[in-house]
């Protein structure tokens, strides 16, 4: 797909035409349900959660693109993704705590990933933004996952406007039968599967989309 993420930003652009998208998944969304005390303590609070949550996220990655036997051209630059994961290795050690549950859930034993941080995009919209993972069930259907690495007093939110948008783009790309979207909560020594259906993940993007449409583009 001919679509690139600028990581300093995480802004998304075309490469096979002049367009860059002006927000993403994750800024429709916090613009509609973060409130300004929420959003200063997400930044106050961004040099921990931030390097938690990309190592968690680097990690499991890793493991799909290894159990999975994906082929070398999808592995991140600097990645061998044909050596297993080690939880408690120099990469990942520091979030051990977190990767060593998440990797050992059963939920893997039972699906297959089909994509691992998938890019898509919404031209009707003209929103983007990255799945993290796109499984296949045993009943043939198609559904979606998004990490969520929380500390011990972390509180859980509403992920399915987020998981609604990606099925959206998904089905429109792929033509993917989605049944339904899982949240994975990784927090030390633990990791918790909550799963929500299609239709109403699809409900709750829309109905946050024609918020964000209403506030931040009304013309």
């Amino acid at each position: 797909m001919p679509l690139v993420r600028d990581d300093s930003t995480w802004t998304y652009r075309l490469t096979d035409r002049d367009h860059r998208f002006p927000v993403s998944i994750t800024g429709v969304i916090a613009k509609v349900c973060k409130n300004e005390d929420a959003l200063a303590w997400i930044e106050a609070w961004r040099d921990v959660w931030e390097p938690r949550g990309n190592t968690c996220h680097a990690a499991l990655q890793h493991f799909a693109l290894h159990n999975w036997r994906a082929p070398q051209h999808l592995w991140p630059t600097g990645l061998d993704a044909s050596e297993a994961v080690d939880p408690w290795g120099q990469a990942y050690g520091a979030y051990g705590d977190w990767i060593a549950p998440l990797l050992a859930e059963p939920l893997w034993q039972h699906v297959q990933v089909v994509a691992a941080e998938l890019m898509l995009y919404d031209l009707e919209r003209n929103v983007a933004g990255t799945l993290d993972l796109l499984l296949r069930f045993p009943d043939s259907s198609y559904g979606l996952a998004d990490l969520k690495s929380l500390s011990d007093r972390g509180r859980k939110y509403d992920t399915r406007p987020q998981l609604g948008a990606g099925m959206v783009m998904a089905e429109h790309h792929y033509r993917l039968p989605i049944s339904r979207g899982l949240t994975i909560w990784a927090s030390p020594g633990q990791c918790e599967i909550k799963t929500a259906t299609a239709s109403e993940c699809r409900r709750r993007w829309l109905q946050v989309f024609g918020e964000y449409l209403q506030t931040w583009r009304p013309f």
